[in-house]
């Protein structure tokens, strides 16, 4: 293996979304997480148009709908992701007319921060959740899941200050630990009567750990 195939492989395989469209804007190259982002199988090349529309459809990407594709050299934007995440893109034209494009997920840049007296929406907890997985501080986390009839009041009365809680899309309630070891976590889920208890796994997003709550 060349230097080369090894820098390629590298950037294949790593956490940066990379892409490379053409000057109709048709993907020609994509590494896995831009692919797996945009829920895109290895052989795909679809359209600008038709990836933003498959991805709203399966209901993943962008929160919002992405802006049209700037004819100018280069920009950078922030945009929030239904994953939870918060990505940072780069877009660049090349000299054929195609647009290089460069994603980062910033989701822990802000840090986590007190939430106690809030009960979050779906969306802004998946926000919070994300940029927790993505800080080492906030490290060991667990998350308790609380049955929907659970009082919102009372249980954000007994959380701590470094805690968020969020309202799930089935209506149960989620309380995230963050900074707590296994036992400390098992302690404060009985406390607050959490039906599951669910340690995070370092690498996965906010999505992934959900449906294992």
């Amino acid at each position: 293996m060349t230097q080369d195939d090894l820098w390629w492989q590298t950037l294949h395989h790593g956490p940066l979304l990379l892409a490379l469209f053409d000057a109709d804007d048709r993907l020609l190259q994509a590494n896995a997480a831009y692919r797996d982002a945009w829920g895109l199988d290895a052989q795909a090349a679809p359209g600008w148009g038709e990836l933003v529309e498959a991805a709203r459809d399966a209901g993943i990407g962008p929160v919002d709908a992405p802006e049209r594709r700037s004819r100018i050299a280069q920009r950078g934007y922030e945009q929030a992701w239904r994953d939870g995440r918060r990505l940072w893109w780069v877009e660049q034209r090349t000299a054929s007319g195609g647009l290089a494009v460069t994603g980062v997920d910033i989701s822990a840049l802000a840090g986590p921060r007190p939430l106690t007296g809030q009960l979050l929406s779906s969306q802004v907890g998946r926000e919070l959740l994300q940029a927790l997985l993505a800080d080492p501080r906030a490290w060991p986390l667990s998350v308790a899941t609380l049955p929907a009839a659970a009082d919102p009041a009372e249980l954000l009365s007994r959380i701590r200050g470094e805690d968020g809680c969020m309202r799930l899309d089935d209506g149960r309630l989620l309380v995230m630990l963050p900074a707590t070891g296994p036992a400390q976590a098992a302690a404060l889920g009985r406390r607050l009567g959490a039906l599951v208890l669910t340690e995070a796994v370092w690498g996965e997003t906010a999505t992934e750990l959900l449906l294992r709550a």
